[in-house]
């Protein structure tokens, strides 16, 4: 089991020239290269305040969430307006002087964001997932860009294409307050003429504005909460403006910090009691809190000239989640927006801080010269490769990717065969919120439901063919008791006993025939294989000997010259009755193994998307199995009932004329029914259940598949019984 996105966070160690080395192996169809660099920063943007008609305080302050509690991104800001004596001139104060200020517009900058960056090949990356990279080919000729290029000695740009899939936490908390205030009053205040800017004046006289407007009556006051998160993604934000009524619209007039050289890097979560819940504990406690380990690198442009590299956003790409494949996972697929719940069904989601317990989505992807310049020599940390030459998994795909697998082990990796791996949802006990699932990936899972439902199918189909085998026996045998009174006529009337026989045979023959007919158009409407033709003759010659064995044998009649000792009617109607045990056992195995071996496959592969979707898939053939089990098994034992019974009609008569009542009769034969049904419904309980222990199939599934079989045998065979007697007694 690992994490859905677990090459985040890495640290590298293969160079490219590997790469490009297991890229000319005639083996590997594609082989794609990502390198995990750290979470980068995009241009901040602003959002703007607006113009209203009186004097106004707007106070603010940014948050991001997880899902289920709000955290500050930034300390409590205010601006206060006053108005707007002509356009191009805004009079306000604030108390953010974090950034550049304009007389034009009250706007402030959204707070700083980092997403997780990895760099891809653009390439082979498109091939594997079939999402287009090529932006990353593009120049950039931003004219911004260039002017701050040449102002910072021509640092090396990173383009950066956008997942414009995801979006960011971020919520902006305002209160708007109407004061009762005059400008004049505090140009006076600031020193300044009406002509001027507010913001002209010193710090020290706008601190003292500020204090004084503190205690400036409030005629109205109302406090808002603003959801910003559908407008903003990763790296380059959109620029916004708040109308009249204070609702967020995207805008062309924008304030922008183009301080991008800094980055942090992450270490891995460090989990505890894998074995039995996984447990992630807080590395920082903080708001939000970090699970871990957080280090600051790059340069800053405030600091330093001398900057590493500058953050370009070039484009933007989509993986198209509504197409997304649930069932199948590539644990080195990362551009999915990553998710957790929560006990009580709250959606936790990544915050915009680097140090989230969930797994953070590639947010952005660069390109491996980037990678190479921000991570050193050897910046990738895995390399997803796809086999050449396989379309179906199955063994012979199984033993190539061993192949290759094997030899890249031999060359010193540590392999993933990711190939047939799966979602499963994983407990995970996290500190400060419980516990939380999230979807993991479970590798090998089609390996191991291949093995599971190909023993299954395996195991069922040899047991549906020795069922229709010893059935089909079983029913010429009662075919022949019924036929015997008919036999009987001819034979008084003049046909010899061989004539007889074939006229049976023939007559089997027949319908016999018929069937492979009918089995053949079949097999034709369905597209068969000549493998499938072949098989249906087969059977068909089968059927045909089984026909002339039966009926072609000569009984042997013995006559008894001592008494039954115990259960004489049983033994005395054993051609009957036998068969019915032997069709009523394999009928109990068939069932019992059925129920169980589908009930423990079905639990272990539920745990993952890809076994739940098996099983939805399959629900039909294994509901059909056992529809067509149980009919067969009911027609074989209602025949053999209605042949025993027709046999026993003056054995019944002759009770009467002793004196036996109804009772008496019926209590005799439900006690003669349950003894051959016990001994063959036991012998077919410690048969299925020595299977099922053999191919390790849970007790629990054991008890309940033999529990179901003998019910439904129990009941099938009890209201069979039943109805006979009932017109028995009539």
């Amino acid at each position: 089991m690992v994490e859905e996105n677990y090459i985040g966070d890495s640290k590298g160690g293969i160079s490219i020239s590997e790469w490009k080395k297991i890229k000319e192996d005639p083996d590997v169809e594609i082989a794609a290269p990502v390198a995990s660099l750290g979470y980068f920063r995009g241009k901040k943007v602003s959002i703007e305040f607006p113009v209203l008609n009186r004097p106004t305080r707007f106070t603010y302050q940014f948050y991001t969430s997880d899902g289920r509690k709000k955290y500050p991104l930034n300390k409590e800001k205010s601006i206060v307006y006053f108005e707007r004596p002509h356009p191009g001139m805004i009079q306000y104060i604030t108390n953010n002087r974090e950034q550049q200020l304009f007389s034009s517009s009250m706007s402030v900058l959204m707070p700083e964001n980092y997403y997780l960056l990895v760099a891809i090949d653009p390439d082979s990356e498109g091939k594997l997932t079939r999402i287009d990279f090529s932006a990353l080919k593009k120049k950039t000729n931003n004219p911004i860009l260039q002017d701050i290029l040449k102002s910072y000695g021509n640092p090396p740009v990173v383009k950066v294409l956008q997942n414009r899939d995801l979006h960011i936490p971020l919520y902006l908390k305002l209160t708007v307050d109407q004061l009762d205030v005059k400008l004049p009053d505090y140009l006076t205040m600031l020193g300044l003429r009406e002509s001027q800017w507010m913001m002209e004046a010193s710090p020290e006289k706008i601190d003292a504005a500020l204090s004084t407007l503190q205690k400036a009556p409030i005629q109205s006051s109302q406090t808002m909460e603003i959801n910003l998160s559908h407008f903003q993604k990763p790296f380059d934000g959109s620029a916004l403006a708040l109308s009249d009524q204070f609702v967020p619209m995207l805008s062309e007039r924008f304030v922008a910090d183009h301080n991008t050289s800094v980055y942090y890097v992450a270490s891995k979560l460090q989990y505890e009691h894998v074995q039995s819940v996984p447990t992630v504990n807080i590395v920082h406690h903080g708001e939000p809190p970090s699970y871990k380990k957080i280090e600051k690198k790059g340069v800053s442009m405030q600091e330093s000239q001398d900057i590493p590299f500058l953050i370009e956003q070039v484009g933007t790409f989509s993986q198209n989640t509504s197409s997304r494949n649930r069932l199948a996972a590539s644990p080195l697929g990362i551009y999915g927006e990553m998710k957790a719940i929560a006990e009580d069904g709250t959606i936790l989601t990544p915050t915009t801080h680097p140090g989230s317990f969930i797994p953070s989505p590639a947010s952005g992807v660069t390109t491996l010269d980037a990678a190479e310049l921000i991570k050193g020599k050897k910046p990738i940390d895995a390399i997803r490769i796809k086999i050449a030459g396989i379309t179906n998994y199955n063994e012979a795909a199984r033993e190539k990717i061993k192949k290759v697998a094997t030899k890249l082990l031999k060359m010193g990796y540590e392999v993933d065969v990711v190939a047939g791996s799966s979602f499963k949802e994983m407990t995970l006990r996290v500190e400060g919120i419980g516990n939380v699932k999230e979807s993991w990936t479970t590798l090998g899972v089609a390996q191991t439901l291949t093995e599971t439902w190909n023993g299954f199918y395996i195991l069922t189909t040899i047991l549906l063919i020795l069922f229709a085998g010893f059935w089909l026996v079983v029913r010429f045998i009662f075919e022949q008791n019924t036929l015997a009174r008919e036999n009987e006529l001819l034979s008084i009337i003049g046909w010899e006993k061989e004539k007889i026989r074939w006229r049976n045979i023939l007559e089997q023959y027949m319908l016999t025939s018929i069937a492979l007919i009918v089995s053949l158009f079949f097999l034709y409407q369905w597209d068969a294989t000549p493998s499938m033709y072949a098989v249906a003759v087969l059977l068909w010659i089968f059927t045909l000997a089984a026909v002339a064995l039966l009926w072609m044998r000569r009984e042997k009649t013995r006559k008894r010259i001592h008494a039954y000792k115990q259960l004489a009617s049983i033994f005395y109607y054993k051609q009957l009755i036998i068969p019915m045990m032997f069709v009523l056992c394999l009928a109990l195995t068939l069932l019992a193994i059925h129920i169980a071996a589908l009930g423990d496959a079905w639990q272990r592969s539920s745990t993952t998307s890809m076994g739940n979707y098996i099983n939805d898939r399959t629900n039909f053939f294994r509901l059909f199995v056992a529809i067509v089990v149980f009919y067969l098994n009911t027609i074989s034992l209602s025949e053999g009932v209605a042949s025993l019974f027709n046999e026993r009609k003056q054995e019944f008569v002759m009770y009467r004329m002793i004196g036996w009542t109804k009772g008496k009769i019926v209590k005799f034969l439900f006690m003669e029914t349950f003894a051959w049904s016990a001994w063959a419904s036991l012998a077919g309980a410690v048969i299925s259940g020595t299977i099922l222990c053999m191919l390790n199939v849970s007790m629990k599934w054991i008890c309940i598949g033999i529990g179901i079989a003998v019910l439904m045998v129990a009941i099938t065979l009890g209201s069979m019984i039943g109805s006979r007697l009932v017109q028995l007694s009539e």
